[in-house]
């Protein structure tokens, strides 16, 4: 009887510590299943750590509790509950390195391990027992620490169970690195989105402002042009150069903001057609040999032969590169002269050309040689005050020939002038036929009939006479909508059409005007557009609205009358000039 009764004890007992056990692993089941409830309930990675150690406190007695990720040159702590350890650093020793990599430990004195040494003073509580169980960061494996200032106070159970709980921090630190990934990323999204809306708002502030300082220089620049071909007193002749120089500076001057705003917003593109190296060179060459003689200098050049070829390249991006850089030599030059170096390498796909300027100006630092190629930087302040300039002619010289596959680069040295290095590759190009190369004469314009389409008055009027020194007879109409009605009652051989005009704009009078032709089955008269805007993304919204060319403000005279010329052809009717201005006037809405 004694001994049932001693056997039932036994297995009551047994009983009693198998529900113990597994009460206690049901306990561990809770707490992490709580920890990972609370990795996804805490918006903040911080707080589910907070979490994750209130969790912890309910289970096992500690008075610190740290968190440890690796860095470059040990551990630092991303979280503990003493929160002005939050950022301080630990060394990577041995004992440390050995948890991390995988075997967890209880610490009856952690005061004798040797990282412990480097443990900041002035804590509120003073470690004795304590736990250290692997983790794992973003930065690697780290440490999960807690600490008691009771000595032995920790069990093989207590380091299962802090094990375990640590799989929970380390999902945490995952998930607020996530988070943090995340937030970063739409903050990169929205800095990007609103980088491209100020890109857009400042591309159109260019264009609007270009069109606004064009329109007057336009009528300055071509009356003076026109001036300029009349018979004049040497001294009339002295002034009407001179309003032509400062014109033509002044154009450059917004060319250069332009073309600062094409790189800006990466729409700085090249037309490449089949161009005479030596030809395009050649004029460049003669108007800086001319500049720099006004100042007693010579310009020589060498290898010029080697320039005598025909490329699929953009000679007008070209020559603006080589003018700056001997616009600069010129400028900065008081004695001495420009040399200027040309050689052309033939390869198996493409030909490198390599220009060199070289002068005996003032020069500068090797510093400063660099920052020369930065917006709006020259080799000192003064510099814009003695020689003028903008300081974006580098820049944009460099963004040119970094397009062509080449570079722009600088040698100098104080005192001994400068050598700038401009290369760049092409495809070989045949060379075209004669009536390529030819320009229409202007006497081909004669009875030519030309609808003009302008808002701004003094542009009509330049346009008109610009026309009627070539024998051409002008036509025209304030807006797209009169432009519409014009071409629908009267026969034009060409239209030169503004692109920016209240009403009805360019754009939708040539589209409208197009589709007429087409719905009518009317041949197509030829379109020029005309505007302020020379970016070619706005060129080509002109040309696929059904524009046959386009001609830049201030307009060129010569370039005008050629593109008409090659264009247009004499109408049969050529009835007066009083336009009407009757028809279906809702039709041209559209």
């Amino acid at each position: 009887m004694n001994e049932e009764v001693e056997h039932l004890r036994e297995a009551l007992a047994s009983a009693n510590q198998l529900a113990a056990a597994q009460q206690a692993r049901l306990r561990e089941l809770e707490l992490v299943l709580s920890g990972i409830q609370g990795i996804s309930a805490e918006d903040e990675p911080g707080a589910a750590i907070t979490r994750t150690f209130d969790l912890l406190r309910s289970a096992l007695e500690f008075d610190l509790a740290l968190v440890l990720q690796p860095q470059e040159n040990g551990y630092a702590c991303v979280a503990s509950t003493e929160p002005r350890l939050v950022g301080s650093a630990w060394p990577a020793e041995g004992f440390f390195q050995r948890i991390a990599s995988g075997r967890p430990a209880v610490v009856p004195d952690i005061a004798r391990i040797p990282e412990w040494t480097a443990f900041p003073g002035g804590l509120t509580s003073r470690p004795a027992a304590g736990i250290l169980a692997p983790i794992s960061t973003a930065g690697g494996a780290g440490l999960l620490i807690l600490c008691s200032e009771r000595r032995g106070i920790y069990s093989a159970a207590d380091l299962a169970l802090v094990s375990k709980l640590g799989l929970v921090v380390s999902q945490t630190l995952a998930a607020g690195q996530q988070r943090r990934l995340a937030e970063a990323i739409q903050t990169s999204e929205l800095r990007r989105d609103a980088a491209v809306r100020a890109n857009e708002a400042k591309s159109q502030f260019f264009a609007n402002i270009s069109h606004e300082i064009r329109t007057p220089l336009n009528g300055v620049v071509a009356v003076a042009d026109m001036l300029a071909r009349t018979e004049l007193a040497p001294r009339q002749q002295e002034m009407v150069e001179l309003i032509l120089d400062s014109g033509r500076m002044l154009e450059r001057l917004l060319n250069d903001v332009l073309d600062f705003a094409k790189v800006e917003s990466g729409r700085l593109d090249l037309e490449l057609r089949p161009m005479n190296l030596h030809q395009d060179l050649t004029s460049v060459f003669d108007l800086f040999a001319a500049k720099a003689d006004e100042k007693g200098l010579a310009l020589e050049v060498t290898g010029a032969e080697q320039a005598d070829r025909w490329l699929e390249a953009d000679s007008l991006r070209i020559r603006q590169v080589v003018s700056n850089l001997l616009s600069n030599a010129v400028k900065f030059t008081v004695k001495g002269g420009v040399q200027v170096s040309l050689s052309v390498e033939a390869g198996a796909k493409a030909q490198t050309v390599r220009i060199s300027v070289r002068d005996t100006g003032c020069g500068f630092s090797a510093e400063t040689a660099e920052r020369l190629f930065d917006r709006f930087e020259q080799e000192d302040k003064s510099i814009t005050r003695k020689f003028g300039g903008s300081g974006l002619g580098l820049s944009i010289a460099r963004s040119l020939a970094r397009l062509m596959g080449g570079d722009v680069t600088c040698r100098a040295q104080v005192g001994e002038g400068a050598v700038f290095d401009f290369w760049f590759t092409a495809q070989a190009a045949a060379r075209p036929t004669a009536d390529a190369e030819g320009e229409a004469p202007v006497s081909d314009l004669e009875a030519i009939r030309v609808l003009v389409v302008e808002d701004n008055p003094n542009n009509r009027r330049i346009a008109g006479m610009i026309l009627e020194m070539a024998g051409a007879t002008p036509y025209f109409a304030e807006n797209g909508r009169e432009a519409c009605l014009a071409v629908e009652a009267q026969h034009f051989d060409l239209v030169l059409m503004d692109l920016q005009m209240p009403v009805m704009d360019g754009l939708t009078a040539i589209r409208a005007i197009r589709q007429r032709q087409a719905d009518e089955g009317l041949p197509p008269i030829p379109i020029i557009a005309v505007s302020a805007n020379a970016m070619t993304h706005q060129v080509e919204e002109a040309v696929s609205a059904g524009a046959d060319a386009h001609v830049a403000k201030p307009i060129d005279p010569a370039a005008l009358l050629a593109a008409i010329a090659e264009l247009a052809a004499p109408a049969d009717d050529r009835s007066g000039r009083e336009l009407s201005v009757s028809g279906n006037q809702e039709g041209w809405a559209r």
